[in-house]
């Protein structure tokens, strides 16, 4: 398969804080992602590398095999960006907006642009500095998926949309991928969203990729609280858990194939208790931030 989009050794710090330390990343052409990681531990920074919108101190990256830092415009035109915040030309209404960027786009396609801003109900009459968040983040959603583009970044682009809005993005985004093979990275807190479209789970912690894994081998996982004497705890082997964090002195928080799970809890030591959260992938995923 083709790299969509690459990332080796990146690194970039904010003053002494770094960000990002040494990451690698690898989408395959036709692939979807899902991003996560705590507030803060660098996914907007990685994003904004990836597109060429921010230097990197250290590594390299692309997309298409074109270094971010030199895109072609062929490359660029076929590129999508959705950032949280939207801004897009505040003084403008949504069709003058819409106007003015389909001509950067040879591929721009206005029949596809009508049918999502009449599913969508978005006001393109309306100036857009007075549309409602959600009309704004939805309009934003439609110019970036109006060029039909190949590649897509989206970081948290779901944050100001109501949850039928939320289904009905994540459906078209479903559709498109496969019908046309889109490559996407999506950014988002909503583990949900992120299940329905994404064919992988990249977290993000302290700088680099603490867990890449398919999606489906993720929901074979359920988390495992276990408790007891700190004494007791240090003594186990915790080599057959998939992922292991102390809470506390006293806690154990662990990720277990659901399958081993009851066997694994039958074999602690006795004096250790352990209750099981299972069907919940976010709080599955939340132990690798």
């Amino acid at each position: 398969m083709n790299e969509s989009f690459r990332c080796d050794a990146l690194t970039k710090s904010y003053g002494h804080r770094r960000v990002l330390d040494g990451l690698n990343l690898v989408v395959e052409s036709g692939e979807a992602i899902g991003l996560l990681g705590a507030n803060g531990c660098g996914k907007t920074t990685l994003l904004k590398i990836l597109l060429g919108l921010l230097s990197a101190d250290g590594g390299r990256s692309a997309i298409a095999g074109e270094p971010s830092t030199a895109l072609t415009p062929s490359v660029r035109t076929r590129i999508a960006y959705v950032p949280q915040t939207p801004n897009q030309f505040a003084w403008l209404n949504g069709r003058a907006m819409l106007r003015y960027i389909s001509a950067f786009y040879p591929h721009f396609d206005w029949e596809y642009t009508n049918s999502l801003v009449e599913r969508w109900k978005i006001s393109l009459k309306t100036p857009i500095a007075i549309l409602s968040p959600g009309q704004q983040q939805r309009l934003s959603i439609v110019r970036a998926l109006a060029p039909r583009p190949d590649f897509v970044v989206l970081d948290e682009p779901m944050a100001a949309l109501d949850p039928a809005t939320r289904m009905a993005v994540i459906d078209e985004l479903v559709s498109e991928q496969k019908t046309r093979g889109m490559s996407i990275i999506f950014s988002s807190h909503i583990t949900g969203d992120l299940e329905r479209l994404c064919s992988r789970f990249v977290v993000l912690a302290s700088g680099r990729v603490a867990l890449d894994e398919t999606t489906e081998t993720c929901r074979k996982w359920v988390r495992i609280n276990i408790s007891g004497a700190e004494e007791t705890l240090s003594s186990v082997d915790w080599t057959d858990y998939r992922h292991v964090r102390k809470a506390r002195d006293g806690e154990r928080a662990v990720v277990a194939e659901r399958a081993q799970a009851a066997t694994q809890i039958a074999r602690l030591p006795s004096g250790l208790g352990a209750s099981i959260t299972d069907g919940d992938l976010e709080s599955v995923l939340s132990e690798w931030m």
